[in-house]
């Protein structure tokens, strides 16, 4: 029997486009299939991040590494479920098990690190062609969080008496703060110094400088905090670097900050004074807190400083608001006969060794030896805080500065210490003097190779909350 061969050629032909139709089905399954794969992929790895960013964070709760870690693992769960919705792509996401989360702290960098893997399963279409029946869409995220040397300093100046819920909301702000950090055994290190007319350590570091912080302690002595005086903001500084210092160097942890909150300017010189009393002509000294006088009455009363401008009050550094000569804080007297400040030059240092001259070698001193006056006992209050700020960011400690209301931001700021001060008195708001503090990237004496901080202006009290959340944010700030 003859076959014809154009019969035979056509069936040659259907064998090829069958298969040429089997490969291009499948080719189209691949490029569904893979698209299909690259969303849920995307998805999934939306979802570990997450999850090792929630981790990182829970870490702040629990007594204990081995608590802090189960917390970590928990909160990873909840979040990787969260982030992927179900049946997304017609995938079904797989449960994380604990081997999935790991959460380690290296006590040698200092840090905690989260890793998080999750897989998918994803059914497939036109590949089902090639035998497969699914795939497995795998990702993984990873999120280090660093352990943290904190000393929060706080303003307890008589001006933050107004509005009457300003400190309420204060000591809900900081307790806030205090909240997101690792309390107890293996923690972080929480520290909070006050300071009014005097500054004082209400709850330090625990020796042995372990890491770890105690929270109720500071809970409870914020929620303690009263305001009255003046505001020594160069003592509070000094007390959170004494206080953050002492930390053996080896066991320090890998950010150390200070976080310092004022609503309005320095006004004090912590110092040695000499002075004479009425018919003795020997110098005697006296060690406190020298007030500017911001009551300009008290100047002009005969029966107070002198009818001339010289501060006369002094306060115990050691106390908030104590008048000397009394440590119960009563009978104070005043020493009307405070002729200058401790002598002339950068090397003239007040408690602490704190020099009275700025370190920027602005803000000069009026006279020589310096005199006592308003104006002086300003600029060099201004000035000994920001030589304190520029000794910690030397040292690697970033500072953070939240500032309150319109008064810190005011003209009358300026005009209050010293009304010819400067051809630019705005150098002297509080807003630039807490910039410099930090040391903020718009500061108008930024050093690049010194730690930048943040400035946060609250407006108002019910600001506040926010203010310290945003500081909190970035010192918690997690690298992936």
């Amino acid at each position: 029997m003859h076959i014809h061969p154009l019969k035979h050629q056509r069936g040659q032909i259907f064998i090829l486009l069958a298969l040429a139709l089997f490969v291009l089905i499948a080719f189209a399954g691949l490029v569904i299939d893979a698209g299909r794969g690259y969303g849920v992929k995307a998805r999934l790895n939306t979802a570990v991040d997450a999850a090792a960013i929630a981790a990182a964070r829970a870490l702040a709760v629990g007594e204990g590494d081995a608590a802090r870690i189960a917390g970590a693992k928990s909160a990873a769960r909840d979040f990787y479920t969260a982030n992927f919705p179900s049946n997304y792509l017609g995938a079904t996401l797989l449960p994380l098990n604990d081997g999935n989360i790991n959460a380690v702290h290296d006590d040698v960098s200092k840090r905690w690190t989260v890793e998080v893997t999750g897989s998918a399963l994803m059914p497939v279409t036109l590949m089902g062609l090639l035998g497969f029946t699914d795939v497995t869409v795998t990702a993984a995220g990873a999120t280090v969080r660093r352990d943290v040397d904190i000393v929060l300093a706080i303003d307890t100046s008589g001006s933050l008496a107004n509005p009457a819920d300003t400190l309420t909301k204060l000591k809900q702000a900081a307790i806030g703060f205090v909240d997101q950090f690792n309390a107890g055994s293996g923690g972080d290190r929480v520290a909070v110094v006050s300071f009014a007319s005097g500054g004082v350590v209400d709850v330090g570091f625990v020796a042995p400088y372990s890491r770890g912080f105690n929270k109720t302690a500071i809970k409870n002595a914020i929620n303690a905090l009263t305001v009255t005086g003046g505001t020594a903001s160069a003592e509070g500084m000094r007390l959170a670097l004494n206080q953050i210092n002492l930390v053996p160097l080896a066991s320090r942890s890998d950010l150390r900050a200070i976080v310092f909150f004022s609503d309005g300017a320095p006004n004090a010189v912590p110092a040695t004074f000499s002075y004479l009393n009425t018919g003795n002509p020997t110098p005697q000294s006296v060690t406190g807190d020298l007030y500017s006088e911001t009551n300009l009455t008290r100047l002009t009363t005969p029966t107070t400083c002198k009818t001339t401008l010289e501060p006369c009050r002094i306060y115990f550094s050691t106390k908030r608001d104590c008048q000397l000569p009394n440590a119960n804080c009563s009978n104070a007297a005043n020493y009307p006969n405070i002729l200058t400040l401790p002598n002339l030059g950068f090397d003239i240092t007040g408690i602490g060794g704190v020099p009275l001259a700025s370190y920027r070698g602005n803000r000069v001193l009026d006279g020589a030896p310096i005199k006592n006056t308003r104006c002086n006992v300003n600029k060099a209050a201004r000035n000994m805080v920001e030589n304190i700020a520029n000794t910690a960011r030397t040292q690697g400690i970033t500072v953070h500065a939240i500032g309150l209301g319109d008064m810190i931001n005011s003209l009358e700021v300026v005009k209050s210490f010293c009304p010819a001060y400067d051809t630019n008195p705005a150098k002297e708001y509080g807003i630039n003097i807490m910039k410099r503090l930090a040391n903020t990237a718009d500061s108008d004496t930024k050093d690049a190779l010194q730690p930048i901080g943040l400035y946060v202006w609250a407006a108002n009290a019910s600001e506040l909350a926010a203010a310290f959340s945003a500081i909190a944010s970035d010192i918690l700030r997690l690298t992936r």
